[in-house]
């Protein structure tokens, strides 16, 4: 099975009924990695993707093998070194097989590494594609199994893929080794013939191309290479004469039958003007049919060529079916997008946008272009031609103008280009000045500066294309005569209009500058009005702050006063009982109770309640029934001095209400709790008088002593 699978390719009408067979067998036996890149091989022509996961999958399996021979060798020298120190023979050891010879590590076959490298090339790993190639080259040149033709091939392989890195020097060194080596290898020819078609350097494309030619005897892949050329320099009798001059057998070439439709379609004239006979309009579609005829015989020796379906749907959008066309293009799309990137078409995606284009349906048509311009990694000026044909047609000319620019910029030589920027600069101008500005515009000016320079550069590059005379440039030389003339008659009127809108500028500036000279000015006086009104209520409130701060000291000093004068009566009474309770020896007079009793040892009680005497203005009279009544009388001589006390303790007549008041509610407080304590009402008339007659003995403000009768007084009563 193995060896039938490595024949298989060469037998191409056997690999589709073994296919299914080796899948089959690569499904059982996983960790097989030869029978997996058998399967790759099988896989390569039709589905890239699986053969890329299958030659991945031997790739790994042949790294695991190897990495497992290098442990156990690593594990083998470890012994070898532990039975050295131990002052052992190796030797012996060996020989008596205690420890194993090293086993050779086996190489990752140089043709596996090649084969995955080239379809992560095509999967767009280019770093992973240059990687596994340097792996197969440095196997290969200690490899002795590897042939001379094996050798060629990745040599070839890796100065593509230096190519397509960028690094052209390096690739055109390898190209032309192989060259030395093999004169006969066309395909180096036609690489250095495209290098030199990217570099812009035609002369050079040409002569390798030819170079290619005289090496094959016609070759149908340098032949068809060189009419490719031919047309991208607008030489179509060249590209005729290359198509034409091979044999019978390079004529149904698939290759070569492509690029003679090609060539065929390029005879139509670009300019659908032109088409006003009938005799133009049969001769054109006769090109187009016959190009459709061509595509169709590719599709049926190889029905999956997407280029010949591409092919058809341009033949069939020229002919006016773009329904049909549309349907061909989306076929073309759908097939490159199941091989996963692998292959691809940027071609489909132009077609498809210029189909959007033709309908005016400007975003699809630019988000087709932008597709594929991707596709090429930007670097294809054809395509950003017609990115600036559709921003131009949608009356986006300065978007038209960058894509321009960055074209010039890929292809600097293209003169297609350069007419095509001064046509848009040109227009582009034209719009701008017969743009209407609002008055005082500040764009006016700088767009009318833009346009003026635009219009010089445009008569320039008019000018200059019409020196170069119609062989170089394919332009009607009267047509280029008409655009500069045409720029030169507008210089004068865009420089009076220039001149205006500066102008004008300039007093909008002036005018700007007085409007904001006085919104700074009122904004000035603004700050300054909440200036001086932040200070005025800072101010103000200061003011509060020491007004009431002032009311409080005024406050605090009449409190101060008032506790002052009620002090003093206070004084005055207690000077005046220390003044009459002494005698003239300094001695404090007693007063003796009715039988005759010392009375200073004798208190009330603080818990008992005491009433208050009746206030003043009752007579004598009731205030001594009262005293009676308790038991309690006074002498004669007491009286005067009791009246004075009475008065002193409960304040003149004229004394304030709120005093008065004061008075009644602690009168009142007496006599409940008189109340609480189990007073009488019988007795509380005598307690009253016998409070009153306390207070006259003891001083006001104060609990005094109280002279009591006898008991026998008492109890007489």
């Amino acid at each position: 099975m193995r060896l039938l699978g490595g024949l298989l390719p060469v037998l191409q009408d056997r690999v589709a009924k073994a296919l299914t067979a080796h899948r089959e067998a690569a499904a059982r036996q996983v960790h097989d990695g030869q029978l997996q890149e058998i399967l790759g091989e099988l896989l390569a022509p039709t589905e890239p993707a699986a053969a890329l996961a299958a030659f991945e999958q031997a790739l790994s399996l042949h790294r695991q093998h190897q990495a497992a021979v290098q442990s156990r060798n690593s594990i083998k020298q470890a012994q070898r070194q532990k039975l050295l120190d131990e002052g052992g023979d190796v030797m012996v050891a060996e020989l008596m097989q205690e420890i194993g010879q090293d086993e050779e590590i086996p190489q990752v076959p140089a043709k596996l590494l090649n084969n995955t490298a080239v379809l992560k090339y095509r999967a767009g790993s280019l770093s992973e594609a240059l990687d596994l190639m340097s792996q197969a080259t440095a196997v290969m040149m200690t490899d002795t199994t590897t042939t001379p033709m094996q050798k060629v091939t990745m040599g070839y392989n890796m100065a593509r893929l230096q190519e397509a890195a960028g690094d052209l020097k390096a690739a055109s060194a390898g190209y032309q080794a192989l060259l030395q080596t093999f004169p006969g290898y066309i395909d180096c020819y036609v690489r250095l013939s495209a290098m030199a078609k990217a570099a812009g350097d035609v002369d050079a494309a040409r002569h390798w191309a030819t170079e290619a030619t005289k090496q094959a005897g016609g070759h149908v892949d340098a032949q068809a290479l060189l009419a490719s050329l031919h047309l991208e320099r607008g030489d179509l009798q060249a590209a005729r004469q290359c198509v034409g001059s091979v044999n019978a057998d390079g004529a149904t070439d698939p290759y070569m039958l492509l690029t003679h439709a090609n060539v065929v379609l390029a005879a139509l004239p670009t300019d659908r003007a032109a088409r006003i006979t009938h005799a133009d309009h049969v001769r054109n579609r006769d090109y187009i049919m016959k190009a459709l005829q061509m595509y169709q015989t590719v599709l049926k020796t190889q029905a999956d060529n997407v280029y010949a379906v591409n092919g058809l749907g341009v033949c069939l959008a020229e002919l006016g079916n773009t329904a049909a066309a549309k349907a061909a293009i989306d076929e073309v799309l759908r097939a490159t997008s199941r091989t996963k990137g692998f292959m691809k078409v940027p071609e489909a995606y132009v077609n498809l946008g210029n189909l959007w284009l033709g309908r005016q349906r400007y975003n699809d048509a630019l988000k087709m272009y932008e597709h594929a311009s991707k596709l090429n990694s930007h670097k294809d000026a054809q395509i950003l031609l017609y990115m600036a044909r559709t921003h131009h047609d949608a009356g986006n000319h300065l978007a038209a103008k960058h894509c321009l620019l960055k074209a010039l910029h890929l292809a600097p030589t293209n003169v297609k280009m350069r007419f095509n920027l001064a046509f848009v600069l040109q227009e582009w101008s034209v719009k701008v000045f017969r743009k209407k500005y609002a008055q005082g515009d500040p764009n006016k000016c700088k767009e009318y500066e833009a346009a003026t320079t635009g219009l010089r550069e445009a008569e320039r590059i008019f000018r200059h294309l019409y020196q170069l005379g119609r062989d170089s440039t394919r332009i009607e030389p009267k047509k280029l005569q008409m655009h500069a003339n045409f720029c030169a008659g507008q210089l004068p009127n865009a420089l009076k209009l220039l001149s205006e809108a500066r102008t004008e500028q300039r007093h909008a500036e002036a005018q700007r500058q007085l409007r904001q000279a006085q919104l700074m000015a009122a904004e000035a006086e603004r700050r300054h009005r909440e200036v001086m009104e932040s200070a005025a209520k800072k101010a103000e409130q200061t003011r509060k702050v020491a007004e009431a701060q002032r009311v409080l000291e005024e406050s605090r000093a009449k409190l101060e006063a008032l506790r002052a004068t009620r002090a003093m009566p206070h004084a005055d009474e207690a000077d005046g009982a220390t003044a009459g309770s002494k005698t003239a020896g300094g001695k404090r007079k007693r007063k003796k109770g009715a039988a005759g009793e010392d009375m200073s040892d004798f208190y009330v009680d603080d818990a008992q309640p005491i009433e208050r005497l009746p206030k003043k203005g009752k007579s004598n009279a009731d205030v001594k029934a009262a005293l009676k009544r308790t038991g309690l009388d006074s002498d004669e001589d007491d009286e005067n001095s009791n009246e004075a006390d009475v008065e002193q303790l409960f304040g003149s007549g004229n004394g304030s209400d709120d005093e008065q008041q004061q008075q009644q509610r602690d009168g009142n407080a007496d006599v409940e709790a008189g109340d609480l304590f189990g007073v009488s009402e019988g007795n509380k008339a005598d307690r009253q008088a016998a409070a009153a007659a306390a207070a006259g003995g003891g001083g006001s403000g104060s609990r005094g002593r109280l002279r009591r009768q006898a008991p026998a007084a008492a109890a007489g009563g």
